[in-house]
């Protein structure tokens, strides 16, 4: 049996490309073969170093790569066609839109992180269709003009300009500019997006993001919660909390610049990194000492987003207090975990907030906004509404707590961070798997009576 699973690039390394990957090892454990359908090409080396050798050796598992140059209806109904899925596993459901007639509830798994795709373009995010679904790549598009109310999307790789005349054989010639070229794949994704969100065992993350996509997409149809896998396993087996504690001096945290405060997520404008700058002056401001770490993927599309951070951490003459990291190994960020006391969490509206779980099963106390899926498992103490809201949580933290009030909470947010496991998670997945597979089989059965 196969499976194929849909993600537009697993190379950004960050919390989605990592549950994208353990779900795969849950399924491959099951029997199935995987395959994979995307935008790019997996960069093997940067797996490794950002999830480890095991983890990222499921990539090695992957029979046979569907390198698209975009999501498109043509793209996907030749991939189907080629190979006789038995199950499609989209782990991009709020980004990647695939979907085929052929396909429903039965035979197709969508875990939307949020319903993104729908908001960016009502929005008219060009990022997202440029960035995300790669609508550059192809400059050239061909509208069937015998059914204008239902157009077949089709791209052509070509070197010819955007605005070229494009011939297809019994149909009328059209002419598209750059932004009709835009504006027609836009429809065609919307659409796919409908089709896919209504005509799927759909998946989310948390509670919040479930309200979202019912409102968005204006469905009452059920969907199923599954919090997504944590590493808090082998975290748990590298950071000992009581040892993070051993440079205390006094029965007070002695935070030096080494012990601070953690930041984890990829470094793009969505992310709001620029919030924990602002805290880390707010700090700064109130004498409160300490290290404010930045760590996250950067992709090279948003390298003028991280040189305004260089920037205004300079402005705002916090180079002596705020660092960032690039692209850190593993390794290296179980280190910055173990020079932290505490994790903060600069974007309102996080979908769950991988991060913060990793982070809490190191002992770390999570400040955190109180609009989001992180609030369904954050301690309403250690949740803000203001940036002056969260330098107080700080200050009270690094000011007023004994080290063994702060190794208490450090336990009671690891027991917290282990309720999302990885073992926990893909037992839950396979379970699902299973179900459908079954589902699969009595219906052709009955198909043959």
């Amino acid at each position: 049996m196969r499976a194929n699973f849909i993600y537009s690039n697993l190379n950004p390394c960050g919390g989605g490309e990592r549950f994208t990957l353990v779900t795969m090892k849950a399924v491959y454990e099951m029997g199935l073969e995987i395959d994979l359908t995307t935008l790019e090409q997996p960069n093997l080396s940067k797996l490794e170093n950002a999830y480890g050798n095991d983890l990222a050796s499921i990539a090695k598992k992957i029979k046979k790569i569907n390198l698209l140059s975009m999501f498109d209806e043509q793209s996907i109904r030749q991939t189907l066609q080629q190979d006789n899925y038995d199950l499609i596993i989209n782990t991009h459901g709020d980004l990647d839109p695939y979907f085929h007639s052929s396909l429903n509830a039965n035979n197709m798994i969508v875990y939307c992180h949020y319903p993104s795709a729908k908001l960016f373009l009502e929005n008219n995010n060009l990022d997202y269709l440029s960035y995300h679904l790669k609508i550059d790549r192809l400059p050239s598009i061909s509208v069937s003009n015998q059914d204008t109310s239902n157009p077949i999307i089709s791209f052509g790789n070509s070197s010819q300009l955007m605005s070229q005349i494009v011939e297809s054989s019994g149909t009328e010639t059209s002419i598209m500019s750059h932004s009709d070229y835009r504006n027609q794949y836009a429809i065609w994704v919307k659409k796919a997006f409908d089709s896919m969100i209504r005509n799927s065992f759909l998946m989310t993350n948390s509670n919040y993001s479930k309200a979202a996509i019912q409102k968005e997409y204006g469905t009452n149809n059920d969907i199923l919660v599954l919090s997504p896998p944590v590493d808090v396993d082998t975290i748990i087996s590298k950071i000992k909390i009581e040892q993070r504690f051993d440079s205390s001096l006094s029965s007070q945290v002695n935070y030096s610049d080494e012990n601070g405060i953690l930041v984890i997520c990829r470094i793009e404008p969505s992310k709001r990194i620029e919030n924990a700058i602002y805290l880390a002056k707010i700090l700064k401001e109130r004498k409160i000492k300490t290290k404010l770490n930045i760590a996250g993927s950067l992709e090279p599309f948003y390298q003028d987003y991280y040189h305004d951070l260089l920037q205004l951490i300079s402005k705002l003459d916090l180079s002596d207090t705020v660092k960032l990291h690039t692209d850190v190994s593993f390794e290296e960020l179980i280190e910055l975990m173990k020079k932290s006391k505490i994790f903060f969490h600069p974007r309102e509206g996080e979908h769950f907030g991988m991060s913060i779980v990793e982070a809490m099963s190191a002992g770390l106390i999570p400040i955190v906004p109180t609009v989001g899926g992180q609030s369904e498992f954050v301690p309403v103490e250690y949740q803000y509404k203001s940036l002056e809201d969260a330098s107080q949580i700080v200050s009270q933290l690094l000011t007023n707590m004994s080290k063994e009030e702060m190794i208490k909470e450090s336990i009671k947010m690891r027991d917290i961070a282990k309720n999302f496991s990885e073992t926990n998670y893909k037992r839950q997945f396979q379970l699902i798997v299973s179900r459908m597979l079954y589902v699969q089989s009595n219906l052709r059965l009955s198909s043959h009576k």
